[in-house]
């Protein structure tokens, strides 16, 4: 190339940097972005700051104390709303996780009449509000349930297992959902692989298919547990009465006054409500690793408040023989120490995040396994 020759200018620093205009959207963006989380987190911020207030003051933050924390435990009245919140939960989450697995499966492996119409019928607890399924599931009970037990001899009336029933039936489509989409990505030769090397279908069931699906049942029994835990509005509505559950018995406290208190049980609550949330998204975007971690953590946390209890009341001197039945969690580490040699290569080869969120699985689940046992049988 000649000297005369002509040569692009290099680009400036100026001209190769962004529009200003794409700069500014990106601001207002991540600016909306902000505004959007304090709007959302900053009132549970405060909630949470509060609860640990050392006066009854819910205005002025005058030192750091624990003394509403210590105050819940001791509560009976709150412990039995409690007990029954953690009974109706775990009842409707076990039989809503039957219904919507098998409805999972049914609906994805067989081709039938109605089909269409079912499966958007199977939607209808999530769209329709609250207050109407509420209201509806009353007049159930009333015009059709409890006439027809009448025919037969059997008084019934609303209480905890008539919210039960309604918790039941409003956490099977989230179960569905759920393991539907897992189903969704389900490699269907792995079973026919199984068949043709002589397993029958019972055995390709147990070995194949619930093992892969289980992240996403384990999934949708801890958002059903969730969803159970915190519910108020259809609990309202079916309670009939003297039947008390923690979101009734906080909405309560509340019509008497903001406390310290009310901060602390919702705190509680609400950490509770976040990590089984946590668990379910974990479960959902987990393997085996994750779903045996949970299992070992609930196993070892019931085990151990069952050998605790028992310890507890032998050494007081307290024994009779109902309490055998504090024995009777312990068993569940049979099982669990059966499925830890499989656990442990698989946690060894892990990389160092998914070790780090199985561990942290395994222990959220057990202190959820022991608190739930100390509640349910104390």
């Amino acid at each position: 190339m000649t000297d005369g020759a002509l040569s692009a200018p290099p680009l400036s620093p100026a001209r190769s940097r962004r529009p200003w205009s794409v700069r500014l959207t990106r601001w207002a963006l991540g600016g909306n972005a902000a505004l959007l989380f304090a709007f959302l987190y900053l009132p549970v911020v405060i909630l949470i700051i509060f609860s640990f207030n050392n006066t009854r003051s819910v205005a002025v933050f005058s030192g750091f104390s624990t003394e509403w924390y210590t105050a819940l435990a001791a509560n009976q009245e709150l412990l039995t709303a409690a007990r029954n919140s953690l009974l109706i939960g775990l009842i409707s989450t076990v039989a809503a996780t039957a219904i919507g697995t098998v409805l999972a499966l049914g609906m994805d492996r067989y081709r039938f009449g109605l089909r269409t119409a079912l499966d958007a019928n199977l939607y209808l607890p999530i769209v329709i509000p609250e207050i109407v399924m509420g209201i509806a599931l009353l007049l159930f009970f009333n015009q059709a349930l409890f006439p027809l037990l009448a025919l037969i001899g059997i008084r019934a009336s609303t209480g905890l297992v008539t919210i039960t029933l309604a918790h039941i039936a409003f956490n099977i489509p989230f179960v569905y959902i759920i393991v539907r989409a897992r189903l969704a990505d389900f490699d269907r030769t792995l079973e026919e692989a199984a068949q043709d090397l002589g397993a029958d279908e019972w055995r390709t069931f147990t070995r194949i298919t619930l093992p892969l699906l289980m992240p996403g049942i384990i999934g949708g029994a801890l958002m059903a547990f969730t969803l159970s835990l915190d519910d108020y509005l259809i609990t309202a509505f079916t309670k009939g009465v003297g039947s008390q559950t923690m979101p009734l018995y906080i909405y309560s406290l509340v019509r008497k006054g903001v406390t310290p208190e009310i901060n602390a049980l919702s705190t509680a609550l609400l950490v509770g409500s976040m990590g089984l949330v946590g668990l379910s998204l974990t479960a959902q975007g987990g393997g085996p690793l994750l779903t045996r971690a949970m299992g070992l953590g609930l196993a070892l946390g019931l085990a151990v408040q069952g050998l605790t209890g028992f310890g507890g009341h032998v050494l007081g001197g307290a024994f009779s023989v109902a309490d055998l039945l504090r024995l009777l969690p312990v068993l569940l580490l049979l099982p669990a120490w059966r499925t830890l040699p499989n656990w442990l290569p698989d946690l060894r080869e892990a990389n160092a995040a998914a070790r780090l969120l199985a561990i942290f699985s395994l222990v959220v689940t057990a202190a959820v396994g022991y608190i739930s046992a100390v509640l349910l049988i104390s």
